[in-house]
């Protein structure tokens, strides 16, 4: 109908053309009786916000036996019920939210408060993930993996749950807790037909994850994480050059301590060792590890690396049959004892990699894109707000239905 200009505020003015209005109670004809003016907060027009004025109308039904007396039409297409943002300008924030920009950056592009854009996004984001239905349904492989929600001054340390589509790299949903009695309920409430659908579950040798998976998905054959399996013998090595060192010299490593020089490069894999750094390694261990314990360790650590460089699985599993026997032998440092019995209660998911060729290594990645959103919000301490926006950013959700939705 017309078009406003205040300095740099602008505005369009439109007026719905009503056509034999109808009382929806009783079917009479309603009548107009006012046009409010309602401002909304509209697309940016050229870089310059803009605001939209619906001159909307109140009518009434002259029927004295109806129980409707007034009303004011309302259209989704143009804006939601008690919505401050029209309807394309909501659908617009909620996409540039969740694509990665902040939410006062967009706020500032429409001419708005913080928190009418952030309230925007959580509903028509929510309206969104729960629309798409086929984001969930497409696969065989999901991941378990924790990480730190948030963490301040006056909040303790919370951790969260990652469940990530291992086979379609994205975020499936964020469980509240990491322990077992929430993560489970979580997996239980889903339908069976999906339950049923999931072949493999990958973790990262977490207790409260294997057993999530052993309760509720029984068939799903457990994947560890082959990073986190390394990792272990890694922690284990370290423990036994602390120890021998600690024995030998009586104090913690200093600089010129023989196996402290080495600590970084006994983590190294053998093959990416050049010569002189190989020669030096031997050297040191020479020194500083007289009972070749640190040696063992080490030896350990890369055969259970040359374990994952295997192709044929049923030597893949002799191989770790070899290793564990090895390990728990009296005759070994009581960590590798303790390293053998841990391989030993490890010993399917382990080999599981074998067969499927997965790994967590996708879920960790999908936190990754979880800690940029954190970054780019300076943190969280509302979960549902940290759902949405991971969920929206990581979970791949399908934007064309978006443009249906009407929350």
């Amino acid at each position: 109908m017309a078009y406003h200009r205040t300095g740099p505020s602008q505005a369009i003015e439109i007026e719905q053309a009503l056509d034999d209005p109808r009382c929806e109670q009783c079917g009479d004809r309603a009548y107009i009786k006012d046009r409010p003016k309602v401002r909304y907060i509209d697309l940016p027009v050229f870089g310059r916000p803009m605001s939209l004025l619906w001159r909307k109308h109140r009518l009434y039904c002259p029927n004295p036996d109806c129980q409707v007396t007034t009303w004011t039409n309302q259209d989704k297409r143009i804006a939601s019920v008690n919505a401050k943002l029209t309807t394309r300008a909501a659908k617009w924030a909620t996409k540039q939210v969740g694509c990665g920009r902040t939410v006062s950056e967009v706020a500032t592009e429409l001419g708005c408060d913080w928190h009418t854009v952030n309230d925007t996004v959580t509903v028509y984001g929510q309206a969104l993930l729960e629309t798409d239905h086929k984001r969930l349904s497409r696969t065989n492989a999901i991941g378990l993996d924790e990480t730190k929600f948030v963490r301040t001054d006056n909040h303790k340390t919370h951790y969260v749950t990652t469940v990530c589509d291992v086979e379609n790299h994205q975020i499936i949903d964020i469980v509240p807790s990491r322990k077992f009695t929430e993560v489970a309920g979580y997996l239980h409430a889903q339908p069976i037909k999906w339950k049923h659908h999931i072949r493999y579950g990958t973790l990262d040798m977490s207790p409260a994850y294997r057993a999530v998976f052993t309760v509720v998905l029984p068939e799903a054959t457990q994947v560890a994480d082959h990073f986190h399996v390394i990792t272990l013998a890694n922690r284990v090595l370290d423990t036994v050059r602390r120890r021998v060192q600690q024995e030998q010299t009586g104090h913690r490593g200093r600089k010129n301590d023989p196996l402290y020089t080495i600590r970084r490069t006994l983590t190294r894999g053998e093959e990416r060792l050049k010569d002189t750094t190989a020669q030096r390694l031997a050297a040191m261990l020479k020194l500083g590890d007289p009972n070749a314990e640190v040696s063992l360790a080490y030896r350990v650590k890369e055969r259970l690396r040359e374990f994952y460089r295997q192709q044929d699985p049923e030597q893949a599993k002799t191989m770790l049959d070899e290793l564990i026997d090895t390990c728990k032998k009296p005759s070994m440092p009581t960590e590798l004892q303790r390293l053998g019995k841990t391989l030993t209660r490890w010993k399917q998911p382990i080999l599981a990699y074998h067969t499927s060729y997965l790994s967590n290594s996708i879920t960790e990645s999908m936190n990754n894109l979880i800690k940029r959103i954190k970054r780019i919000g300076f943190g969280f301490t509302n979960f549902h707000n940290y759902r949405i926006r991971a969920l929206l950013y990581a979970g791949k959700p399908n934007w064309r239905l978006l443009h249906n939705i009407f929350p």
